[in-house]
């Protein structure tokens, strides 16, 4: 089983994958350390201050790497459009998320990109066009392991206050 969490940046991705991970004894994949292990970059983007992933490449090192394992925790900010069985989508009030970017990152751009991007529902917009079963937490006033416990819940089937579509910040 592959479970993949999406969301913009500073929602909680990393801590609650690993936790997840840690806690079901279960694989963590982290998107963006295997696409630097790996070398699958198209190019920098000196404005973002980051490297663009060739998608498809990473896609096939992937599938690769999802064959050694029976059950996989995967994050990035673009997992959404990887191969799983359950696609979770960490969310964050903007209010709230632009403090914890301020403390995550010193450029303004990358700040108001995530804030905006959270405010439209874009990942779980995108999410939603790639896959039928999206699932979405509000971390906002969450901890990791409240987030966690919230994971576990889908994994066990209690689904219906985590559908997609029903955080809605504007």
């Amino acid at each position: 089983m592959i479970v993949s969490i999406s969301g913009v940046g500073a929602t909680g991705k990393t801590v609650v994958s690993k936790l997840l991970a840690k806690e079901l004894k279960w694989k963590f994949v982290k998107l963006d350390n295997l696409a630097k292990r790996k070398k699958l970059f198209l190019y920098y983007d000196k404005e973002r201050r980051t490297h663009v992933v060739d998608m498809k490449k990473l896609k096939k090192e992937f599938k690769k790497e999802s064959k050694k394992y029976e059950n996989i925790v995967t994050e990035s900010l673009y997992s959404h459009f990887f191969p799983s069985d359950v696609l979770i989508v960490l969310r964050c009030n903007p209010k709230v998320l632009e403090k914890r970017l301020k403390r995550k990152y010193s450029w303004p751009t990358k700040i108001k990109e995530n804030v905006e991007a959270e405010m439209i529902n874009l990942i779980t917009e995108e999410a939603m066009d790639f896959k039928k079963e999206v699932y979405e937490i509000d971390t906002t006033k969450k901890t990791p392991r409240q987030t966690v416990k919230a994971i576990k819940e889908i994994l066990n089937g209690r689904t219906s206050k985590y559908i997609a579509g029903r955080i809605n910040w504007l």
